[in-house]
């Protein structure tokens, strides 16, 4: 497990701040997984208990999972993201040859790295954007939990952020010709 979650070293100037950031955003992601996890099952399965042992429930599990859900999936993309993978289209990779891989999937890293600037500079509301998700979310509460579902949406502003990290860190990966990286961009496990 620790071998997964700690980063390869990076060569050049910035490789072991490189690393750290890599290792860094792998653990963040990691233990939200786990703690979403948890968060989610345990209110579940006492529910589910409760109802077939007393016929009663716990209203605020449903709430729970519906606070902790979009946590743990912005969690679990970052958290592939910095394994390389995410769902792409490797078959037209494959068939290029390793000098135009890399002419490829620079761009598309930085497409990725403008997409996340866009997604949090519309999320805080800046330009005509107006309010940003502070207004798209309202003053919505969880009912039985009295959180505010702009909790919920913050797993949107937070993903996004280290997915653009991620992306810079992947640029940089591949400009110094990380080993860590396989022949197709993406890094191997081992």
């Amino acid at each position: 497990m620790r071998q997964l979650l700690t980063a390869s070293p990076v060569k050049g100037p910035l490789g072991p701040l490189v690393a750290l950031l890599d290792t860094s955003v792998r653990w963040i992601c990691a233990a939200t997984l786990w703690l979403c996890f948890l968060a989610m099952l345990l209110p579940t399965f006492a529910n589910a208990v409760l109802r077939y042992a007393t016929n009663a429930s716990l209203v605020w599990s449903v709430e729970v999972v519906q606070l902790t859900f979009p946590w743990f999936i912005m969690a679990g993309a970052v958290l592939a993201a910095q394994h390389c993978r995410h769902i792409s289209v490797e078959l037209f990779l494959n068939m290029l040859p390793d000098r135009w891989k890399l002419l490829i999937t620079i761009p598309i890293q930085i497409l990725i790295v403008v997409t996340c600037g866009a997604v949090i500079y519309v999320y805080l509301g800046l330009g005509m954007f107006e309010g940003g998700m502070k207004f798209a979310a309202g003053d919505v509460s969880f009912t039985s939990l009295g959180i505010p579902q702009l909790w919920s949406y913050l797993a949107i502003f937070a993903g996004y952020a280290l997915l653009g990290v991620t992306a810079l860190t992947n640029i940089y990966r591949q400009v110094t010709g990380d080993p860590g990286l396989t022949h197709t961009g993406t890094r191997s496990i081992s």
